[in-house]
Parts: C-alpha cells; structure tokens; sequence
C-alpha cells in the first residue's frame, strides 16, 4: 500500500499551521539586548610555535534578539572562536569580529570588545641540559661535602626558543646534608623552569650525596 502526498491532510496542515504559529511569535516577540562575558577559544595555532602571552579568558558580547531567547542565554551557548593559522612568529594584533561569535539562532551579535587581541607568538625549539643537585646545610663536625650528583644527569627542554635557550642547567629540589656523616641518596623533583617549558624526562631524579671525613692535620 502507497502512501499519497495527500494522506493524513489535516494533520499535516495542523503541523504546518502550528509551526508557522510559532515562528510568529518568535519573530513578533518584544527583542531585548543583553551583555554577557563568554570564553575566548583560540584555535589553530601555526604548528611548531606556541603563545609566550596569554590573552585575556573572556570577551564581552552585547546581543540583541527575542527577550525569551536572550533573557535565559548562559555564557555556554556562546562561543568566541580566533583561527590563528595564519599568524606569523612575533607581535600578532587579531581583530575579533562578530561573525567570529557563534550564538544561537534567532540571536544577533551586537558588538564586541575587545576588538583587537595582542598573541605573541614564538617558535619551538629543544635543547638537552645539565641536572644539577641541589643541597644546602652542613655535614656533622668533622666532615664535609665531596660531591653531590644527579641522575639522570640531563633532561630534555621543549618550549619557546628564547626561553629554553637561557638555560644552561635546571636544579633539582633542594636536599638537606645538615648533621650528615655517610654517603646517602634520595628521590626529588626538578624545580620549576617555567610555565611555557616542558620537561622531557622522570618525574623525579636520584640524587647521590657523598660525604667525607676532612683530612687530619699532618704532624710536623
């Protein structure tokens, strides 16, 4: 049995009048504007770089649209998408445009602001440095400190070549040797090089401390 354009007429044109119903009511509604601080996304970035500033987390959106719509809007239905593809290593001034603000539909995109976004951008680069121990105190009375030493005794830095390229070394947390009168290791973590910076390597590092006793005065 075929089903004919003209089967269940009536209900059809019930659907067709109810939605066009509706869709007066949205039109014909009183429109109302609202402000609304949404997330900033940033997109894209050019592959091999990263951002040395970071912008801030929101913009300001002034919408317009039916005051049902726009009285009960969260912040989460609205995005700001920034595509950075295009930018080039160095100072970047981004123009945020409306078309930029997805907002649902029946919602216009008033103004924005900022209206300009300032990205720096920088190249990725790695470089293998020197872990140095660090220790502080003194040995008991009698003794003193020979050597303290990493291992392992290099990591790998990946990050923003201006950054990775002032460090000769990264220090390891800081080991207590007051009082101590023999050789003793012990696991630590690598002080913090910076936020832009990844650290390739263990979480944590063996730290080998050698005391010694300080040599006898040679009788004359």
């Amino acid at each position: 049995m075929s089903i004919g354009l003209f089967d269940n007429l009536g209900l059809k044109l019930a659907s067709l009048g109810l939605a066009f119903a509706l869709w007066m009511v949205v039109a014909g509604e009183q429109r109302d504007e609202r402000t609304l601080n949404v997330p900033l996304t940033l997109a894209r970035l050019p592959k091999n770089t990263t951002l040395l500033n970071v912008p801030g987390d929101f913009v300001t959106v002034q919408l317009r649209g039916p005051k049902s719509l726009i009285s009960g809007l969260s912040p989460n239905e609205v995005d700001v998408n920034l595509d950075l593809s295009a930018l080039k290593e160095g100072e970047n001034l981004v123009a945020v445009k409306s078309e930029q603000v997805d907002v649902p539909r029946g919602v216009e995109v008033v103004q924005v602001s900022p209206k300009w976004v300032r990205l720096v951008l920088e190249s990725v680069t790695e470089r293998t440095v020197r872990v140095a121990a660090r220790v502080e105190g003194n040995p008991a009375a009698g003794y003193y400190l020979k050597r303290a030493s990493a291992h392992p005794d290099r990591v790998r830095l990946v990050g923003p070549r201006s950054e990775v390229n002032r460090l000769e070394k990264v220090y390891t947390s800081t080991i207590s040797i007051e009082g101590r009168s023999h050789d003793f290791g012990a696991m630590t973590s690598l002080e913090p090089v910076g936020k832009l910076i990844k650290v390739e390597g263990p979480a944590l590092v063996q730290v080998s401390v050698e005391i010694r006793t300080n040599p006898k005065p040679s009788s004359s």
